[in-house]
């Protein structure tokens, strides 16, 4: 019966231990994974100049299903509205686009774009 007793002190100290251990495993997860923001549709304003020593002409393109994960709707549209009108190679503010596999309405191309640790997913107009 004294054996019990002097082991019970040690054992307890290992389960509330690995218990820690447990807790602090499980964190990096949970904040991974950020909420889902559903952000709705938002018309861009293309601005392109079609000839020289004129004016720009502005076209609306209406993006539509956008949502984001790990950064907010107003960060969303403020990337959407550079990704629209950046006439460079490389797409804004670090992000790699790729073709999206989700539910879009008819006549819309699913695209995704994401960094670490964020995610932009929208349909755009199809061509």
């Amino acid at each position: 019966m004294k054996a019990v007793c002097k082991w019970q002190g040690p054992a307890t100290f290992a389960s509330v231990l690995a218990l820690g251990a447990s807790a602090a495993a499980l964190t990096p997860g949970a904040s991974a994974a950020a909420p889902i923001h559903s952000c709705g549709s938002k018309t861009v304003i293309i601005e392109e100049e079609l000839e020289p020593g004129k004016p720009p002409t502005k076209f609306k393109v209406s993006v539509q299903a956008i949502k984001s994960q790990g950064t907010s709707c107003s960060s969303a549209y403020k990337f959407l509205t550079s990704f629209y009108n950046n006439h460079a190679t490389t797409t804004p503010e670090g992000y790699k686009c790729k073709s999206g596999h989700f539910a879009v309405p008819r006549g819309r191309v699913p695209e995704v774009c994401s960094k670490p640790g964020k995610k932009i997913q929208f349909a755009g107009q199809g061509g």
